[in-house]
């Protein structure tokens, strides 16, 4: 089990996990492989400009002087890239994101753990950044913006970033109608269905009298919420325009 899961509290299901990318890591500490690289050319350049022909004299010994430190200070640093690397390779492996049927989790930290979490209900847009190196080998990353006081979540090099967000506003819909008391989620919503509510049983059939079932009508309010979860849906591109009609023609009946 992983720490996550060890968070969960009742009532909560994972409805996806997420991973960083791999290249991340290297991402990371590629700088300092950068850096060594540099200084491994810088050391050859001093060493080719400055030392006579005959190899001697006081430019000889200068340029000689020179390179023994430059080749420590490249020792130095490569040893320190991969220590970097290292730890990098640590901290993305220790990295955990889930969304549950309630909230986002982050999970972050080698030693000491780290967790955050955003409620579904306080998120109010979700961005995608995907930058030129992330275009070329499918990584990007996901800004979900919160009402809360710890801010913005940014989650860095997501493997599959468009999934993720899209998962993300899907189980926010489902929550808001299961707080708003509907009876299931809309029927775009894959796998994330809701039991109806007990106040507010929408669809349940009349008692044993013999009569046909019915539907419950729904507060203005109820339907006000449901249908602006789905009008956020059809804009981010979860749902189209033909589902999000047909779901707004079956709420606005139980008005």
């Amino acid at each position: 089990m992983s720490y996550a899961d060890g968070l969960l509290v009742s009532g909560e299901t994972v409805l996806r996990r997420e991973e960083q990318h791999w290249i991340l890591p290297f991402y990371i500490a590629g700088r300092w492989v950068g850096i060594a690289f540099a200084v491994f050319v810088v050391s050859l350049l001093v060493n080719w400009l400055l030392v006579p022909a005959g190899g001697g004299g006081f430019l000889g010994t200068l340029a000689g002087l020179i390179g023994v430190v430059l080749a420590l200070v490249t020792v130095v640093t490569l040893v320190i890239a991969l220590v970097g690397i290292g730890w990098a390779v640590a901290r993305w492996k220790s990295q955990e994101y889930v969304l549950t049927n309630q909230r986002v989790i982050h999970v972050r930290g080698v030693v000491n753990k780290e967790s955050s979490d955003s409620v579904l209900e306080t998120l109010s847009d979700a961005q995608i950044d995907v930058p030129l190196l992330g275009r070329l080998m499918g990584w990007g990353n996901l800004v979900l913006m919160t009402a809360n006081e710890a801010g913005n979540a940014r989650m860095l090099a997501l493997r599959d970033p468009v999934a993720f967000k899209k998962a993300v506003l899907e189980a926010k819909t489902a929550r808001m109608i299961q707080l708003g008391g509907a009876a299931a989620a809309p029927s775009a919503l894959p796998g994330a269905a809701i039991a109806p509510a007990p106040s507010a049983a929408l669809s349940a059939p009349r008692a044993a009298t013999g009569a046909p079932t019915a539907r419950v009508a729904a507060s203005t309010e109820e339907v006000a919420r449901a249908l602006t979860a789905l009008a956020r849906m059809r804009d981010s591109g979860a749902i189209t325009a033909d589902e999000y009609d047909a779901k707004k023609r079956e709420l606005l009946e139980r008005i």
